[in-house]
């Protein structure tokens, strides 16, 4: 696995905060808090990727390829706070045996069916949020 930064840019409206990623339109993640956000904001941008990686969509480049490729104009945010999140790209797949119920692996094929994915990719999802979870209660 490869660690990627990307720019991050937080905005609060005085309720709560957002966070938008340039290199990403339309990826966005709110917070009560600034850290809430930044927790929030490393969880959503691993969702982005691993969609795109799943996808077979080529990545942005990152602040660590090229620092100047993610210019941004602040001038289009109000009071912005600009953040670099890291983001794990997937390495080489490497293969598991797991064991589960066999009600529960008919659903996830019903589910992997109906999305179009691969049940080793919704294992991969899950695996993924669980690990979100465990790290927003840290």
């Amino acid at each position: 696995m490869t660690t990627r930064h990307y720019i991050g840019i937080a905005e609060s409206d005085g309720n709560g905060w957002s966070l938008g990623f340039p290199a990403f339109p339309g990826a966005v993640t709110t917070g009560d808090t600034l850290a809430d956000l930044l927790g929030h904001a490393r969880d959503a941008l691993a969702s982005v990727v691993a969609a795109m990686e799943e996808d077979g969509l080529t990545i942005p480049a990152s602040v660590d390829a090229d620092p100047y490729v993610q210019a941004v104009d602040l001038a289009d945010y109000v009071n912005p706070h600009v953040v670099i999140v890291p983001v794990e790209n997937s390495g080489k797949a490497a293969r598991i045996n797991v064991t589960m119920d066999e009600g529960l692996v008919a659903r996830l094929d019903s589910l992997a069916e109906r999305s179009h994915a691969s049940r080793s990719a919704l294992l991969a999802r899950g695996a993924r949020m669980v690990l979100a979870a465990a790290e927003a209660t840290e």
